[in-house]
């Protein structure tokens, strides 16, 4: 009897030490699988972040995923997205000039004067049908298409009110990517495929904005819900 006693305590004891190293193999196996997760959530998000387009992150109808984010220029510099003609003035204000520079209307912002300065975004309607850009709304402040610029080549190297020549202050225009001319848009559309640049000029009822700040682009496209994005405003020259 005490053989079989003994045997069987060490039958148990064996068994209780496997269940506890099921017990702890099951447990790091767990954190593993959780460890795992949250980095590749985390690189998701901060990648998102770092490529400045949240379309996909923070827009709340499915199908204005169609238009797309794909790059934008928001310094305080020259040459916004390539566009030789766009130079934001930096001499005076080390910030992106909204209300402080509106009382220069629609003056550019390089001159001795200074006007409001610029902000431009490349997108593209990668849906299977046309698209209309009915405003662009940013920091919660509403900006309409501008028609004066309407087929008129783009040209910013000099101050010209009204002549269409580039938006006026609190406005937009549109201008086709790919296409030797820099002529803006006729129109608010955008066919389906189409790339095009959105050149804004802050207004009035832009606060200014300082460098390095977040800056939140919501684009009406008739919609129920707006495409949202967020940049940020880059450094100045």
């Amino acid at each position: 009897m005490n053989d079989n006693q003994n045997n069987n305590k060490k039958k148990h004891s064996r068994l209780r030490q496997r269940r506890g190293v099921a017990d702890i193999i099951s447990t790091m196996l767990l954190m593993g699988v959780t460890v795992t997760g949250a980095s590749t959530l985390t690189y998701f998000m901060n990648d998102a972040f770092v490529s400045g387009n949240l379309g996909s992150a923070t827009t709340l109808d499915s199908s204005s995923l169609n238009l797309l984010l794909l790059a934008y220029d928001t310094r305080d510099s020259s040459r916004l997205l390539t566009l030789d003609t766009i130079d934001n003035e930096n001499t005076i204000n080390k910030f992106l000039c909204g209300v402080t520079c509106s009382a220069n209307t629609n003056l550019i912002p390089r001159d001795a004067s200074g006007g409001t300065e610029f902000i431009v975004f490349q997108i593209q309607n990668n849906g299977l049908n046309p698209t209309y850009l009915e405003n662009v709304i940013i920091n919660d402040v509403v900006h309409e298409w501008d028609s004066d610029t309407a087929n008129t080549p783009l040209d910013a190297l000099v101050s010209a009110p009204g002549t269409g020549k580039y938006p006026a202050d609190g406005m937009f225009s549109i201008i086709p990517v790919g296409k030797p001319s820099l002529d803006q848009k006729g129109s608010i559309q955008i066919q389906n495929g189409e790339i095009v640049n959105v050149l804004v000029k802050l207004g009035p009822d832009d606060a200014d904005i300082q460098l390095n700040k977040g800056i939140q682009v919501k684009l009406n496209v008739g919609k129920i819900h707006l495409t949202e994005f967020l940049l940020e405003s880059g450094d100045s020259r």
